[in-house]
Order: C-alpha cells, then structure tokens, then sequence
C-alpha cells in the first residue's frame, strides 16, 4: 500500500486517471486510509492536508487524484444590504457554523437548525448537493493575547473561580 506524504505533479497527462473519493471531513485531516476507484489501498500520512484536485501518485500507466464528494448544502444569496448581510453574517457565525464564502452567496451546510433560523429571519435559501470547502477550523483566528502579559480571565467566569462550573 503506497504511503502518501504530500501532493505531486504529475509528470504526464496522458496516464489514464483514477479518482480517489473523498469526503470533506477527511480532506481536513493529515492521516486517514482510502482506496481509490480501481481498488488500489493508499494510507495517508501527511503534513498538511490535502484539496480537491491534489494528484498523490502515479504508475508507469496512471495518475491518482484525490476528489472530494458533493454534499447537501444550503445556498445563500447575499443579501444587497449592508447591513442585511452583517446580520446574515452575524445568525450564521453566532451557530458556529462552517461557511463557503463564494463572490454572491455563502454555502452552508444542510442543518436543520441553520434552516429554522433563516426562514425565522426570513432570509432566502436552497438545498443542493456541492462541494463545500469551508477553511479548516485549524486557519481561523484564535483569541490570544501577547506573549508576557498577565491577563486575568475572570470576565469568562462571571466572577467565580474557573474550578466551579457555578
């Protein structure tokens, strides 16, 4: 079973090309096992993760690529408003919900909490199957403060010790 590292280039298009199924969640990981459509067995172990569309092995006579799988989707249009699209925005991101930000609409996925909250907030959607490709939760900002600065975290708490859930 070939161990993949990293993505290649492959050296020649004409090799006949196999696809490596994918789902999003295991895109996102750096170790995981697939085999691809002609049955041969890859073992990922990899730096950093991979994207649709990575070639990571080739034969005398193929090229593997690694394809994600579509999955259902809400699909967003952005609203014109400025502010429409911050409260967008904000309902959205308050779920803590991975989004695809596209040049017109976001993809979200098919949740059925997502849905309730924007037919409440009357906020037009429709399903369809996509690929979906929202950051990895790893890219975002994390709250950090400056290296040697003491902070106290008790607005966290509301007052009470960090050891009391109360």
């Amino acid at each position: 079973m070939p161990i993949i590292e990293n993505a290649i280039t492959p050296s020649d298009q004409a090799r006949e090309l196999i696809a490596i199924e994918v789902d999003r969640h295991s895109l996102q990981k750096c170790r995981w096992r697939r085999a691809a459509e002609d049955g041969t067995d890859f073992a990922f172990s990899l730096r950093e993760p991979l994207g649709d569309g990575d070639f990571v092995y080739e034969t005398a006579t193929k090229r593997y690529q690694v394809c994600q799988l579509p999955e259902p989707v809400l699909t967003i249009p952005l609203p014109k408003d400025a502010a429409e699209t911050t409260r967008l925005g904000w309902a959205i991101g308050n779920l803590h919900q991975p989004v695809d930000v596209r040049e017109d609409l976001l993809l979200v996925g098919d949740d059925p909490t997502v849905r309730r909250l924007l037919t409440e907030m009357a906020f037009p959607f429709e399903t369809s199957v996509e690929i979906f490709n929202p950051p990895a939760h790893s890219a975002m900002n994390h709250h950090t403060h400056d290296p040697g600065l003491d902070y106290d975290h008790q607005h966290f708490f509301f007052g009470h010790s960090p050891a009391s859930p109360f």
